[in-house]
């Protein structure tokens, strides 16, 4: 593919754009950039109109997912001891 968007957060010096609140920083020679993730997706627009209106100076936001396919629904060895537990019984 002569252009890749990542619908996830990228890893290394890849630029992460959200349209309308940092969609100008594309200049055309990119060949890989990221969507972000969902939860920027949801709440960059808003924190932008915000701190355009009024102005921030911090923030705080809590998110609930639903189970990803690197979660288990039962406890199970894992390299990180924290994400071996159930799903069900572990706040990550």
């Amino acid at each position: 593919a002569k252009k890749v968007i990542i619908s996830a957060p990228a890893k290394g010096d890849l630029k992460t754009v959200v349209y309308n609140v940092n969609h100008e920083v594309l200049d055309g020679s990119e060949t890989v950039v990221s969507g972000a993730s969902c939860t920027t997706n949801c709440l960059a627009p808003v924190a932008k109109v915000l701190n355009d209106k009024f102005g921030l100076k911090s923030g705080l936001m809590t998110t609930i997912h639903a189970y990803t396919n690197d979660q288990s629904t039962l406890d199970g060895p894992h390299k990180d001891p924290r994400r071996g537990r159930a799903a069900a019984a572990n706040i990550v």
